[in-house]
């Protein structure tokens, strides 16, 4: 594109991303608030990622250009198009000195990847010592030659739809200290994770109590997947294959089953499916930590599939009975996810819905249990058997039990010791 087409692109650009007024603080800003370098955020769309940029720019002093690259004006630009911009920048810096008076300019790229090149652009704009945020509805750019290219000068977030702290303060309400609460303070967190729960985390369908939104995220992911170069040719089939993925979360799976409904019967086309599925942050894949070769000698790890946002259930299919539990258990999910856990779950005689791996070692350093049900006899006796198994396999002195509104301690004789299992509501969980 010619300078005389980007300029009044870029200016619209800019007017719309100073605009600042109405966002919400994420929880995740403070490590990202610095200088130079390059800042890779990726999450699903409309997940707040452009906030995002707007909020850290807030707290940046500098020059700030913003170029919004899924703008339908832009789309088709090649190469050449970015030392255009580049003299554009330089351009509305010197317009606007007082805003750089040390010589600093960040550049804030949504969706960059579509322009063919942009990785050597970005690299020459980071060599000039320009500070760089890249934002991507993809966790895996370029089969994965971003992560390689710039591994040593990146920092990365994934930013997934609202935490119930930043759901709290949509709302207008103080985060509170979970463990200072009164009785009536607690009613209300229980009342207001509720909604939180009924609806998900997407920040539009948060403002509106409108659960069609995210019914309209998921179609729009699926089209841009089949419009990608992600080599999508069934689109029907994958819709069936995500519907049903999403309609049975925190259960494992079967390729028999998933060739069923999907009427896909190559295997191998399903896997590469929910790959891309995985990709984009509709689906995730958990795998099961205390897994055997099957009678073949293979290794393929059973898995478990988690919903990018609990909204999703009733929006891509509303008239499916609603599994109350599990959805629970997918909150918990997205939940530690956010917290950056490794994941895993554990099925030996009885069952752990989640054990932790600490991201820096391998060794199991939590066991959590999900239920909704807890004051059922047999869901707490289940909860309680299957939790205590394995801790008596990693060794760990204390689990927990994540449940609607109980809150106990209790205590076993283990064969090393004694042992805690922690019984604790889930909103107040969330709250630490």
């Amino acid at each position: 594109m010619q300078k005389f087409e980007l300029l009044p692109l870029l200016q619209d650009h800019q007017t719309f991303f100073q605009n600042s007024s109405d966002l919400i603080p994420r929880i995740s800003l403070p490590y990202f608030i610095g200088g130079r370098g390059i800042t890779f955020i990726s999450g699903p769309i409309h997940a707040g990622k452009t906030s995002l940029l707007r909020q850290i720019a807030s707290n940046l002093q500098g020059a700030k250009i913003y170029i919004d690259f899924e703008d339908n004006r832009i789309q088709g630009s090649g190469p050449e198009s970015f030392q255009v911009i580049e003299e554009i920048a330089e351009e509305i810096c010197k317009k606007e000195p007082e805003k750089n008076e040390a010589g600093q300019i960040y550049y804030f790229l949504d969706e960059v990847q579509k322009v063919p090149g942009w990785e050597s652009w970005v690299d020459g704009l980071y060599r000039q010592g320009a500070g760089i945020f890249i934002t991507s509805s993809s966790s895996n750019l370029n089969g994965g030659e971003f992560s390689s290219r710039f591994a040593d000068e990146c920092k990365v977030l994934k930013l997934l739809p609202f935490s119930f702290k930043e759901y709290l303060l949509l709302k207008g309400a103080r985060i509170p200290k979970p463990n200072f609460l009164t009785p009536s303070r607690c009613d209300e967190m229980l009342c207001m994770f509720l909604q939180y729960f009924e609806n998900g985390g997407f920040p539009a369908v948060i403002k509106n109590g409108d659960i069609r939104f995210a019914q309209k995220y998921f179609e729009e992911i699926l089209q841009k997947g089949s419009a990608s170069g992600y080599g999508i040719q069934d689109a029907s089939g994958l819709k069936k294959l995500a519907i049903f993925l999403i309609s049975n979360m925190a259960l494992e799976y079967s390729f028999d089953t998933l060739k069923k409904v999907s009427g896909i019967e190559d295997e191998e086309i399903i896997r590469h499916y929910m790959d891309y599925l995985e990709d984009i942050f509709l689906l995730y894949r958990v795998p099961k930590l205390n897994h055997l070769p099957d009678s073949e000698g293979k290794m393929d790890i059973p898995c478990k599939i988690y919903s990018g946002d609990t909204g999703f259930f009733k929006a891509v299919y509303p008239n499916y009975p609603d599994n109350l539990g599990l959805r629970f258990e997918n909150l918990v999910f997205l939940e530690m996810l956010r917290r950056e856990k490794q994941i895993f779950y554990f099925q030996g005689q009885r069952e752990c819905d989640f054990l932790i791996k600490e991201s820096d070692s391998q060794k199991v350093s939590a066991a959590i249990q999900v239920s909704i049900y807890f004051g059922s006899p047999a869901s707490r006796e289940r909860e309680i058997m299957g939790l205590m198994e394995v801790m008596e396999e990693y060794g760990l002195e204390e689990g927990l039990i994540l449940t609607m509104d109980d809150e106990e301690t209790l205590e076993f004789e283990g064969k090393d010791g004694k042992k805690q299992i922690i019984v604790k509501s889930v909103w107040r969980w969330m709250l630490e």
